[in-house]
């Protein structure tokens, strides 16, 4: 049975690398550009140096569990485990951030051994939570953590083929006179969002959270760079005899990476819902990603919206990874 010890700097140094090659492969699969790759391990890296720890053990192959600060390397080393501890949430979790069993050492339950060992260690810390991100297309690391709830995942498609809109649904930027309201009900929908998906403790937490994101991603309110916003228009023949207004929105972000498009957030007004316009709406922000010159449209999903994820999966949206989190 595996036990985790602190890592040396030596073995720190080497998980090190083995962690950016393991972030390189999975941007290249992803078809991330240079700029792009290197955007992402800067991130990986602020993550961790902003945490309020970070750890990284090794995976030892006795039969014990020994998190101390002991520097014990005489046992065979199995892998390494890294751990962060993060100061910027009321929920204080802490965020697996590898957990990696060397080829020749897998299937013998190393990897399950190590998540208890860590899970254990949150609790003696008295974390409430342990969270982690998941990359779909590694079937160990899928499984290490299918215990997990899904709590949100990214998705993209690529825009080469982009189908038409429907008969009688008509696309359009939306107004100045549309954007306030659009911003306040934005706030309050993304907030609860968050609060759904436990990313806030109560929901004061997950509104003032909401707004301050909305402001840093659009200080400029519409008028921020490379940011656009369409609704479908309720004059449309397909879109009833509203009166006024529109039945559908869709908030994006061209050129969010190197040929690529982010949906920042899609609605459909309560009372056109099932009725196809959340569908239309992700082929008019494909439509306005693809003639602003973006090969690829991404966007994010809380896991608790099932409704949302069958929608972007009809579509033809692959998941390139999931945050999932487990209550300690």
């Amino acid at each position: 049975m595996a036990r985790l010890r602190p890592a040396s700097g030596e073995e720190t140094a080497r998980w090190y690398d083995l962690w950016q090659d393991r972030q390189r492969a999975w941007c290249r699969r992803h078809g991330l550009a240079d700029t792009d790759e290197s955007d992402h391990l800067r991130r990986l890296d602020q993550w961790r140096a902003n945490a309020a720890q970070a750890r990284v053990f090794a995976i030892g192959a006795e039969d014990r569990d020994d998190t101390d600060d002991t520097d014990d390397t005489d046992d065979s080393l199995l892998g390494f485990c890294a751990l962060s501890l993060r100061p910027d949430s009321p929920s204080r979790p802490a965020a697996v951030d590898d957990i990696w069993v060397a080829p020749e050492h897998r299937r013998r339950g190393h990897g399950s051994a190590a998540r208890a060992a860590l899970e254990r260690w949150c609790r003696e810390q008295a974390l409430p939570r342990l969270v982690v991100t998941v990359d779909p297309g590694d079937p160990a690391q899928a499984a290490l953590f299918r215990p997990y709830t899904v709590t949100s995942q990214r998705m993209a498609r690529s825009l080469v083929d982009v189908p038409d809109l429907p008969d009688g649904v008509v696309g359009r930027p939306m107004t100045a006179a549309e954007f306030p309201s659009w911003r306040q009900e934005g706030i309050a929908g993304y907030a609860h969002d968050i609060f759904d998906s436990g990313g806030e403790a109560t929901l004061d937490d997950a509104l003032a959270r909401s707004a301050r994101e909305f402001d840093e991603l659009l200080p400029a309110g519409a008028e921020t760079e490379h940011h656009s916003f369409w609704v479908l228009d309720a004059s449309s023949t397909a879109a009833g005899d509203r009166d006024g207004g529109y039945v559908a929105s869709i908030w994006l972000r061209h050129h969010h990476q190197v040929g690529r498009s982010f949906v920042f957030a899609l609605a459909v007004e309560p009372d056109y819902r099932g009725k196809g316009y959340g569908r239309a709406a992700m082929r008019l922000g494909e439509r306005a990603s693809r003639d602003a010159g973006d090969s690829v449209l991404a966007l994010n999903v809380f896991g608790p919206n099932t409704v949302a994820i069958n929608l972007y999966t009809s579509l033809g949206y692959v998941v390139s990874d999931q945050s999932r989190s487990t209550e300690l």
